[in-house]
């Protein structure tokens, strides 16, 4: 792949790449920046500065191999930074079902029927937050490892029909519950 372009960057990200690379000459980092940052010609860029033409493609090549392995490494530091902030999300959505769940066996006024219904709502929606994850190619790392499993382990006691309503709650919040105390803090 191709990073640089003629006056795709900034000084500071011209001097920030070259200080990774071989030592240049002074009239070639001018080449470079009339190219790379002022949009010159390779040529132009070349005769401004007294700098023959492939010494200045050849310095050109040499500063693209640096600059794909300095987006290699923001691309490493990016994906890492979604991976927490996936996870910092994961903890809210459990956090989310447990006062859902607690606030449900809370309320005096939900019957069993009511508290079915809840409950029915709920596990469609954990089984097609699982679906989503397994689907979709925007699922990270963390989702895959932690809220899919976390999902599948919530949705077996809701599920449970040979236990009446409120215990299949109990039972769910205590596994969510011991399920929350296993994420990793970043």
């Amino acid at each position: 792949m191709k990073y640089l372009h003629k006056g795709s960057q900034s000084q500071e990200r011209l001097d920030a790449l070259l200080s990774f690379g071989k030592s240049t000459s002074e009239d070639i980092k001018a080449a470079l920046s009339d190219y790379l940052v002022r949009g010159i010609s390779k040529t132009n860029a070349a005769t401004l500065n007294g700098v023959q033409g492939p010494n200045l493609t050849r310095a050109l090549k040499r500063l693209e191999v640096v600059a794909g392995k300095f987006e290699n490494a923001l691309e490493i530091e990016w994906y890492s930074k979604r991976q927490d902030m996936k996870l910092e999300l994961i903890k809210e959505r459990v956090d989310a079902l447990l006062v859902e769940l607690n606030s449900l066996l809370a309320s005096l006024e939900y019957s069993d029927d009511d508290l079915e219904k809840h409950t029915s709502r709920i596990i469609n929606r954990l089984e097609l937050e699982v679906e989503h994850i397994g689907t979709s190619k925007r699922s990270t790392e963390n989702e895959h490892c932690y809220m899919s499993p976390i999902y599948d382990d919530v949705l077996t006691p809701l599920k449970d029909k040979k236990y009446i309503v409120t215990d299949r709650i109990e039972n769910c919040i205590l596994d969510l519950e011991e399920c929350k105390s296993k994420l990793p803090d970043k």
